[in-house]
């Protein structure tokens, strides 16, 4: 039997796809396994979606195939987590938690919201009598969990950075991308509005939108409307392969985002060197400085003529192209998966 520290990695609340905060664990678990024993516990299917990522590691079955909804989802989380419970029962030597954003700092008061707040307490209460080291990944999130009792450690949610080949961007045609969940946090409908009028300026002028989400046939529809719908495509969710191929091909990142946990599109597209336009938030201002270009929240007119920049002025996008490569790099997932594992190992020799 092997003597190395064992990890079990538990994904209680996967359904389908890869969220940023899943692909950094995964990746980061993946550069683990040369100093320790990893271990998948996740439900039917994961293994296909998580292997890519992690390697050849034991995968262990959790729960049922899915989530469904209301009632059903939430029999669901309550079934798994009395598994990890029952499955787990000996003492672990270190639990450690990523907390990436928490849904207490969303000022909505809709149904779904106030029922994430409600098991976001929950979670935390736990998380405070188990957890022996807790990760977040910005200063907003890391402030309210020390209000909260805990004392967090800073992290990133790391990108492989050298897997994206940055090309020339004077040589790419007027094309942007929007990557991810399609839903109304990510603004995939401003992301349209913005777009309509770029069309209006540059009517050859493409879009891409990357990902699936309960907004994503609104934001279509929307796309018709206005009376761009042969200048918007629609691929849905993409491989990893894919994903660079897109963004390779593009001329800037569109993220016009109501709030982040971290920005790993962001990233992926500065690592690209690939110029954004987002809206102004201040985990990208803390993380990424000025190596974005950003419109107020909501400025839908800002953001369209932001792109409009980087579409017509070759300098500004090559400057933003080299910036934003140098900024991407702070956060390759080598680095921060071994300043984590650094700390996960400190814990355990401490105990």
């Amino acid at each position: 039997m092997s003597s190395r520290p064992r990890f079990v990695l538990s994904f209680l609340a996967w359904s389908s796809g890869l969220s940023g905060g899943d692909r950094h664990l995964l990746e980061a678990a993946g550069r683990w396994r040369e100093h320790v024993d990893v271990a998948v516990l996740a439900p039917p299917g994961a293994d296909e979606t998580f292997g890519p990522l992690i390697g050849d590691v034991p995968f262990r079955k959790l729960g049922g195939s899915g989530f469904g909804a209301g009632a059903a989802l939430a029999l669901e989380y309550v079934r798994r987590a009395v598994e990890v419970a029952a499955r787990t029962q000996e003492r672990a030597d270190v639990v450690v938690a990523y907390v990436y954003h928490l849904v207490t700092q969303r000022r909505d008061v809709r149904v779904r919201t106030l029922w994430s707040k409600s098991d976001e307490r929950v979670a935390l209460a736990l998380l405070r009598r188990r957890a022996g080291l807790v990760f977040a990944s910005n200063d907003a999130t890391a402030t309210v969990l020390r209000a909260r009792g805990f004392a967090p450690v800073r992290t990133a949610v790391g990108v492989d950075v050298e897997s994206f080949r940055p090309a020339s961007l004077s040589l790419r045609p007027p094309r942007g991308v929007f990557i991810g969940r399609m839903a109304h946090s990510k603004g995939p409908t401003d992301a349209v509005d913005a777009w309509s009028r770029v069309v209006k300026d540059v009517p050859e002028a493409r879009l891409t939108m990357v990902g699936i989400g309960p907004e994503r046939e609104r934001a279509r529809e929307r796309a018709r409307q206005l009376g761009i719908g042969e200048s918007v495509e629609w691929p849905g969710f993409v491989s990893e392969t894919e994903k660079r191929r897109i963004l390779s091909e593009s001329r800037l990142l569109l993220a016009p985002s109501y709030e982040e946990g971290w920005g790993i599109a962001v990233c992926e597209a500065l690592a690209s060197s690939l110029p954004v336009v987002a809206y102004r938030l201040p985990v990208l201002d803390e993380l990424f400085d000025s190596a974005y270009l950003a419109a107020n929240v909501g400025d839908m007119e800002g953001i369209a003529e932001l792109a409009l920049h980087v579409l017509r002025d070759d300098a500004l996008a090559e400057r933003l192209a080299r910036q934003g490569r140098e900024t991407s790099a702070r956060y390759d997932v080598g680095r921060v998966a071994e300043q984590e594992l650094e700390e996960i190992m400190r814990r355990l020799g401490s105990r």
